[in-house]
């Protein structure tokens, strides 16, 4: 994650994350994933590094829909994940964010991010404009004819620690925190896409000094805090019947 400070999370919210591999948040309530940590599993599915649940319930699901009520979690966090994702499972997915969660956090890589790298586990090219989550899946670009260009950029970033994230993070990642629902773009190719995100300009600055005084007590706080009980993460999820 990018942006956390982005995150304006109350204490007592319950919180949802989604995705989180190998880095969950640390204010995350409870986790849901499509891996586990089998040894089959690709850890760049999970961000580079084995998958970690940092002691919280984790919940695998073979993708949408999710398995709790309408509006069981205060807020939704859902960060470098959408990009993993099947284009024809996103909108499902982002009605569901919507469903479950009063508020949501999503931050995804920008373009350049993976004009650069390409990377096999990212299925699509993603932006945020506005209000709104602008996708286009990798299968409708010509990505593939420079595929020699992003594996040497790729061995390089590996072997002499080349890393674009490290020149300018609001060139590679944009984070949105929602409020109203969720509005998805899933464009037909890439002059549709391109056109859409023309002139997006991301400047998230970094986080203050009092705003990272106020986490750090908040983690501290946080980690003496009550957290889910099995009756609690019950009472969650949606019944046999599928009622929620």
């Amino acid at each position: 994650m990018f942006y956390p400070h982005l995150l304006n999370i109350k204490s007592t919210d319950l919180v949802l994350e989604i995705g989180p591999g190998a880095y969950p948040h640390w204010r995350s309530d409870c986790l849901v994933d499509r891996f586990d940590d089998a040894p089959t599993t690709d850890v760049s599915q999970f961000g580079g590094a084995p998958q970690q649940t940092l002691g919280k319930p984790l919940f695998l699901v073979d993708g949408p829909p999710l398995p709790f009520r309408d509006k069981a979690f205060d807020y939704l966090i859902c960060a470098q994940v959408l990009e993993h994702v099947p284009y024809d499972e996103l909108s499902l997915l982002v009605s569901e964010i919507n469903r479950v969660a009063r508020r949501a956090y999503i931050e995804v890589p920008r373009p350049v991010f993976d004009l650069v790298y390409d990377f096999d586990v990212h299925l699509n090219l993603m932006d945020i404009v506005a209000d709104t989550i602008v996708c286009l899946p990798k299968e409708r670009t010509s990505l593939r004819k420079v595929k020699l260009f992003t594996r040497h950029a790729l061995d390089l970033r590996k072997s002499q620690g080349f890393s674009v994230e490290n020149v300018s993070a609001n060139a590679v990642a944009v984070g949105k925190e929602f409020v109203e629902p969720i509005q998805l773009n899933i464009c037909s190719d890439e002059e549709e896409f391109f056109k859409l995100i023309s002139g997006n300009v991301v400047n998230i600055t970094p986080p203050s000094a009092p705003r990272k005084v106020k986490e750090s007590l908040a983690r501290f706080a946080y980690k003496y805090a009550r957290h889910l009980s099995k009756e609690d993460i019950a009472a969650l999820l949606t019944d046999a019947g599928g009622n929620r």
